[in-house]
């Protein structure tokens, strides 16, 4: 069943959430084309499966919106190291103070 496809992509990126909260870096190479082929895939569906669908894209959708946060936010936190560690490098001191 369609519907249950598209909850195997979101267990998926529930389990590259939690990889990224251990501070892992993630490979999406593919990513766009599996979400892209189960959303042609669900066009096509019956309408009988249409209720558990839209059940499942919208699970799809809020856990593509929790990884997207979560992948800024670990953007922004290695950003904030590099940045601390440069100019703390650059000063001689960790804390960035003279």
């Amino acid at each position: 069943m369609m519907s249950e496809r598209i909850s195997q992509i979101s267990q998926s990126l529930e389990r590259a959430r939690a990889a990224v909260a251990e501070g892992a870096t993630l490979d999406l190479d593919g990513l766009c084309a599996t979400v892209e082929a189960a959303m042609v895939d669900a066009v096509k569906a019956p309408v009988g499966e249409r209720g558990a669908l839209t059940a499942a894209l919208t699970d799809l959708l809020a856990t593509l919106e929790r990884l997207s946060a979560d992948l800024t936010r670990q953007h922004r936190g290695e950003a904030q190291r590099r940045a601390a560690a440069a100019y703390g490098a650059s000063s001689g001191r960790v804390d960035g103070k003279k």
